[in-house]
C-alpha cells in the first residue's frame, strides 16, 4: 500500500481530510483519552460542524465580515480557545471547511486582548468549550459572538437539524485562512497570513522528510493551535494518513503512559517538554512506564534544543532527538534527520547544527553588503519556502521590510558547513553593542545554562551612557547558587566585555505556549 506522501499534493484541508476518509475510512483518525474517531467519523464530524458554523458568523458577502487587502472580500472570522482535544482538531477543520479565516487564541486569553484582537480583526466569533466561554460572556468586547464547541457538535435530534446556509464546492486553497500570531519573544507580536495550501504543504514536507505513513501514532505534545504542533502534528497525520494521539494539557509522567499504552511512533514536542520528560523518567513514579520501543522518531520545535536538553533526553528516555527549525512567516525551513545523529547508543549525540535544508526550501546567506558568503562564513539568512506566508495583517510596512527581492528575511545569522548543515549563530537583531564590540546574547546564554545549578537563563542589551549597552541576565537557579560564583564562572569561560554586568535571580521567566522565553517582555519586567 502506497503512502500519501507518494500521491500528488491535495490543495486545501478538507481534500486532506476526504482523500484519508476514502482511503483508510476504519482506522482512528484521531484519539484523545477515551474518545476515538476513524477517519470516516472525522469527515462527517467536520462536515456537520461546517454546515453550522455560517449561522454564526459573518460568511462570505455578508454584512460585517472581516475584509483582508490581500484577499478581496472577506469570510467571516473564528477564534479558537482550545487545549489539545478531538474538539479543537474538529473545530480547526470546521472553519477550514466553511472557507472562514481562522485565528489561534491562547486558552486563557482575557477581555482586554479581545478587544484588541476584534479591534483589529472586526467582528470575531469564538468557539470553545461552554465552561471557558461562560467566564467570558460578561467581560468579552467589541462585536462578535461565542459558540459553544457542544452546541457546534451536538448530534441531531428529531427533526430537521438547524444548518446555514449550503456550502461552497470547497475553500480556495491561496485565499487567506490562517492569522498565525508571532510569539513576540523579540518584540509587538503580527499576524502572518496563511493559506490552506501552505499548510499541505507542511505536512508534505515532515510527511516526506521524515517518512510519516499511515502505519504511525503521532502524539502531540505541543499545542494544535500553534504553527508546530498544527503543522506538525494534526496536518502531518492528515497527509499521511497516521493516526493523531493528542494527550490534552502536559503532565510528564501522564504523556509517557500515553506513549506507552497507545504504542506512539513519533513525538512531538518542545524543548521544555523533552526537558520534563527526561527528568519524570530519570526519577520516575510507581508504575510508570519506561519510553517504549515503538517510539522512533522525537521532534523538537518552537525554541532552540539545548545540548544539554537533548544529552539529558538521550540518556533517560534513550532516543535521539531532532531538531525542526522554521518561523511563523515561513514554516519548516531545515530539520535534523537520523543522518545528523551518531549510530543508536554510541553516546555521540546529534551533530551540530539544525539539519539541512527540507525539500523545495531555498537558502541565501548574504553579507552586511547583500554579497553572498561562502560556506563556513556567517551572514544574515533570506529563505523561500512553498509555506511562506503571505503579509502581516494590516502592516504594510512590516511587510515590506520582511523581504528582499522575494525572500523572506529571517533576522537570523547563519552559515552552512561543508554538508550543506545549517548553524544557526543568533539573532541580528538581539546582538549587544558593548563599547562598540558585539555580544551574541545565545552565546552568553549557553554559557550560564552549562552551569549546574542553572535551571533556565534568558541575555539581553541594556542601554547605558551614550550609545552603548551593558549585558544584563535573568536566570532561573536551582538550589545554592549566588550572583558572585555565576559571575565567577562567566569570567573563566567569556571575554570580558561578555560577562553579565548584571545578573538577576528569577522564580520563571516569561514562556509563549510552546516555552520560548518571551526576551522582551525578561527586559521590560527587569526594568532599569
Amino acid at each position: 500500500m502506497s503512502s500519501a506522501a507518494e500521491n500528488p499534493s491535495p490543495g486545501t484541508l478538507w481534500e486532506l481530510v476526504r482523500r484519508a476518509a476514502q482511503s483508510r475510512p476504519e482506522s482512528i483518525a484521531v484519539r484523545h483519552g477515551d474518545q476515538a474517531v476513524t477517519f470516516a467519523g472525522l469527515r462527517e464530524r467536520v462536515l456537520a460542524a461546517a454546515r453550522r458554523l455560517p449561522v454564526h458568523t459573518s460568511a462570505p458577502g455578508r454584512t460585517g465580515a472581516t475584509a483582508d487587502p490581500a484577499g478581496g472580500a472577506g469570510a467571516g472570522t473564528v477564534g479558537l480557545l482550545f487545549e489539545n482535544t478531538l474538539e479543537c482538531a474538529v473545530a480547526f477543520l470546521a472553519a477550514a471547511r466553511a472557507g472562514l479565516r481562522l485565528v489561534p487564541l491562547e486558552p486563557d486569553v482575557g477581555a482586554p486582548q479581545l478587544l484588541a484582537l476584534r479591534g483589529q480583526l472586526g467582528p470575531l466569533t469564538l468557539i470553545g468549550h461552554e465552561a471557558k466561554l461562560r467566564a467570558l460572556r460578561t467581560g468579552s468586547a467589541g462585536s462578535g459572538g461565542l459558540v459553544s464547541v457542544e452546541e457546534l457538535l451536538a448530534r441531531p435530534g428529531p427533526g430537521p437539524a438547524p444548518e446555514g446556509p449550503p456550502l461552497p464546492a470547497g475553500p480556495e486553497p491561496d485565499a487567506p485562512f490562517l492569522y498565525l500570531y508571532t510569539s513576540g519573544s523579540t518584540g509587538e507580536p503580527k499576524a502572518a497570513v496563511h493559506s490552506q495550501r501552505n499548510l499541505v504543504h507542511g505536512g508534505e514536507n515532515y510527511a516526506h522528510t521524515y517518512g510519516i505513513t499511515p502505519a504511525d501514532r503521532v502524539l502531540a505534545a505541543v499545542p494544535l493551535l500553534h504553527s508546530f504542533g498544527m503543522v506538525a502534528g494534526l496536518v502531518t497525520a492528515l497527509f499521511s494518513g497516521a493516526q493523531l494521539v493528542l494527550p490534552g494539557r502536559f503532565v510528564p509522567a501522564r504523556l509517557l503512559r500515553i506513549l506507552h499504552d497507545h504504542a506512539c511512533t513519533v513525538l512531538v514536542g518542545t524543548p521544555l517538554a523533552y526537558d520534563l520528560l527526561a527528568r519524570s523518567a530519570a526519577a520516575p513514579a510507581a508504575g510508570q512506564p519506561a519510553v517504549p520501543g515503538a517510539l522512533r522518531l522525537c521532534l523538537s520545535s518552537g525554541a532552540p534544543l539545548p545540548a544539554a536538553v537533548a544529552d539529558r533526553f538521550r540518556e533517560h528516555c534513550g532516543r535521539d532527538v531532532c531538531e525542526v527549525y522554521g518561523s511563523t512567516e515561513a514554516g519548516v525551513i531545515a530539520a535534523q534527520t537520523s543522518r545528523d545523529h551518531g549510530p543508536a547508543g554510541d553516546g555521540s549525540g546529534p551533530v551540530p547544527g539544525v539539519g539541512r535544508p527540507v525539500r523545495g526550501v531555498r537558502v541565501r546567506l548574504l553579507d552586511e553588503a547583500g554579497r553572498p558568503v561562502p560556506p563556513g562564513a556567517t551572514g544574515s539568512l533570506l529563505v523561500r519556502t512553498p509555506a511562506m506566508f503571505s503579509h502581516y495583517l494590516d502592516r504594510p510596512d512590516a511587510t515590506a521590510q520582511a523581504f528582499r527581492d522575494g525572500w523572506y528575511v529571517t533576522g537570523d545569522l547563519a552559515r552552512t558547513d561543508a554538508e550543506g548543515r545549517l548553524h544557526l549563530v543568533g539573532r541580528k537583531d538581539s546582538f549587544i553593542n558593548v563599547g562598540g564590540k558585539k555580544v551574541n546574547p545565545t552565546e552568553v546564554e549557553r554559557v550560564l545554562l552549562a552551569h549546574p545549578a542553572v535551571a533556565e537563563a534568558v541575555v539581553w542589551g541594556e542601554a547605558v551612557a551614550g550609545t552603548s549597552e551593558q549585558v544584563r541576565a535573568a536566570v532561573v537557579p536551582r538550589n545554592g547558587l549566588g550572583p558572585a560564583e555565576l559571575t565567577a564562572h562567566c569570567r573563566d569561560r567569556l571575554l570580558p566585555h561578555q560577562v553579565p554586568g548584571r545578573i538577576e535571580f528569577v522564580a520563571s521567566l516569561p514562556r509563549s505556549a510552546l516555552g520560548k522565553v518571551r526576551r522582551a517582555a525578561v527586559a521590560r519586567e527587569s526594568g532599569p
